[in-house]
């Protein structure tokens, strides 16, 4: 019961505070995630992923980001902020705490028509031993995805904040690929060898890019995607095109058929 009561106390206490700092007419936004959130592929969400504030104008939906960060539509989108939130409760489930974030009031009038929203943004890299590592960098964001059960809420100023929807237990995910920028280059991946290891079918692929990370989808038939992450791990492509790359997906009877995606 103390440590209840010591909680609710912290709490007011930084809204107290963070309402003082705050300018005059400036507006506050204070949003959170239940957890446990996880990427598109189902693996949890690692300490230090990016979670972004975004807004979206009245009568129009969020489009997405791309793969620099960037609203895909500017015209009727915007990223507000997005910062590496994501930290572990004590059970070990990873989520973004409770944060408050202050809006200044010039933005907040230019942008008082429209809905603030919180997504969830997948920010891995491969390091030197080839493990994805969120960075929360938003230069290389591979995947992004509405929070389920989210907490946006609005204290001061006449802005609106939305609270997504999602399961019922509330698990957020990275359900969308970032959009690749106009003008960029992207190459076609190309499966250029298929191996039979024991439980383990070792695909080799060429034509990737370091800018994304790949899974399979593995079907019945030519086309069909029973399975649409169904690799050991997304891996990140090869800096240079014409190099090789392995993925690694388990023998699934009946799922015989394999497609190079986008994690």
């Amino acid at each position: 019961m103390k440590n209840t009561i010591k909680k609710i106390f912290a709490l007011a206490l930084l809204l107290v505070t963070t309402a003082v700092v705050a300018g005059q007419n400036d507006a506050l936004l204070a949003f959170s995630t239940k957890g446990p959130d996880c990427y598109a592929d189902g693996t949890p969400v690692q300490v230090g992923e990016a979670y972004a504030l975004v807004w979206s104008r009245s009568g129009c939906e969020f489009a997405g980001v791309d793969m620099n960060g960037q609203a895909v539509d500017p015209a009727n989108n915007a990223v507000v902020v997005a910062l590496p939130l994501a930290k572990a409760k004590r059970n070990g489930d990873v989520h973004c705490p409770l944060t408050m974030f202050q809006i200044d009031a010039t933005f907040a009038a230019a942008h008082a028509d429209g809905t603030f929203a919180l997504v969830l943004l997948d920010t891995r890299v491969a390091n030197a031993k080839g493990e994805l590592v969120a960075t929360g960098d938003l230069r290389q964001v591979n995947g992004w995805g509405f929070v389920e059960k989210s907490r946006v809420k609005a204290m001061g100023g006449s802005l609106v904040a939305a609270t997504n929807a999602g399961d019922k237990d509330g698990r957020t995910q990275t359900t969308a690929t970032s959009a690749v920028p106009a003008g960029e280059n992207i190459p076609q991946p190309k499966i250029t060898g298929i191996q039979v290891l024991d439980d383990y079918v070792v695909l080799t692929v060429k034509g990737t890019s370091p800018r994304l990370l790949y899974n399979v989808a593995s079907g019945a038939k030519p086309g069909r995607h029973d399975n649409r992450h169904a690799a050991m791990g997304a891996v990140q492509g090869h800096p240079r095109a014409d190099r090789e790359i392995q993925i690694v997906t388990p023998v699934v009877p009946g799922q015989n058929f394999f497609q190079i995606i986008r994690n």
